[in-house]
């Protein structure tokens, strides 16, 4: 009696499962939609949101105010600022400063034209060196042999005045205490202005 009644049932219970597994199947993919869409619908907005938030600027002429803090001044100027060099010695060093351009600008060599004999000259093209020129040279190798003959060293101060380095570099390069950087610029500033003549300061 039990199995009859079992068995009539059967096909029921059995429809009814695959309608609740058809029914769930159904759910889990509007379930599935309903989420890609609000995927799409919150990636839309955030896109939006993004380009009202950071608007196209213009774009910035000339250097950012970092780049022109970390721009190096001529030290020149924070020498006179902070009273290192006197009027003299800043002539001084501006000349050696423009002894050494005219020395190694545009070296080259050429052929004089009177003996074929190969010489190097500071200047580019065919123009010869005028005599202002000349005396700058002059002035600067007689301040190299007595910076020699006074045991003081030229390094130093070519890298300050030529590679614009700073008085503390120069001492922490040169493992010498502080300060003596200072002291050793000035000493051989003030032994180029020895030799030359108050005349010629003036020019």
């Amino acid at each position: 009696m039990l199995e009859g009644m079992n068995e009539s049932f059967a096909p029921e219970l059995k429809c009814d499962d695959g309608a609740i597994r058809k029914v769930r199947a159904n759910s889990f993919k509007k379930i599935r939609k309903i989420r890609k869409k609000n995927r799409m619908k919150r990636r839309l907005e955030k896109s939006l949101n993004l380009k009202n938030a950071t608007p196209l600027n213009k774009p910035s002429i000339g250097p950012t105010k970092e780049t022109i803090a970390k721009l190096k001044q001529d030290p020149l100027i924070c020498f006179r600022k902070k009273n290192i060099l006197d009027d003299e010695q800043i002539w001084a060093f501006q000349r050696i400063r423009h002894a050494v351009r005219i020395i190694t600008d545009g070296t080259q060599l050429r052929t004089s034209s009177f003996n074929d004999v190969i010489v190097q000259t500071s200047r580019l093209g065919c123009q010869p060196e005028t005599d202002y020129e000349i005396r700058i040279k002059d002035y600067y190798n007689n301040w190299i042999e007595r910076m020699t003959d006074s045991y003081l060293q030229a390094g130093p101060v070519l890298d300050i005045i030529i590679d614009e380095m700073s008085l503390s570099a120069a001492d922490r390069k040169w493992g010498k205490r502080k300060g003596w950087a200072k002291g050793h610029l000035q000493a051989s500033l003030d032994l180029y202005l020895g030799f030359s003549s108050v005349d010629n300061r003036q020019k």
